[in-house]
């Protein structure tokens, strides 16, 4: 699959989140049932809110489950597996910070990784390979972006947006 870029070409990709708002702005279960899945990981991730509690799997967009699962089974493959600590989050219908924008998170096509050492703003210090790894699975790396907008914690399976 083609790495969508800009928003129409999200929304051609993975569907419309906005169509499934209420008008209250909550999100039907709609969109969960018929947009999003789960992808195994290959080994447990602690939640960055809760570094007691570890998880096996992440919910994603459909779409993505067989790109994640290639992505982390890369990662071990490639023995980069104590690199990757802890999960900061994957679908989560949300707006960007300081934005009114809706995150690309919303979709379930974006995930954070070691939120605790890859703060927003920061140069962060995420392993090079996993950046790579992702990269090469069509993923943009937020550690990329321009100041004060570097999100190095951040990755998305889009760009343009």
């Amino acid at each position: 699959m083609d790495t969508p870029n800009g928003l129409p070409a999200i929304i051609a990709t993975f569907g419309d989140v906005h169509a499934f708002v209420d008008d209250t702005g909550v999100l039907t279960p709609q969109w969960q049932n018929e947009h999003l899945s789960t992808s195994a990981l290959p080994f447990p991730l602690a939640l960055s809110w809760n570094p007691n509690v570890k998880v096996s799997k992440i919910t994603c967009h459909r779409l993505l489950v067989e790109t994640f699962e290639q992505v982390f089974a890369e990662i071990v493959r490639q023995g980069l597996s104590d690199s990757v600590v802890t999960f900061g989050g994957c679908f989560n219908f949300r707006q960007e910070k300081a934005s009114v924008k809706l995150s690309t998170h919303a979709w379930g096509i974006a995930i954070d990784l070691n939120p605790e050492s890859n703060a927003q703003g920061t140069p962060g210090n995420m392993d090079h390979g996993v950046v790579e790894i992702f990269d090469n699975a069509g993923f943009e790396w937020g550690g990329n972006w321009p100041e004060p907008r570097t999100d190095a914690m951040h990755f998305q399976f889009c760009s343009g947006y």
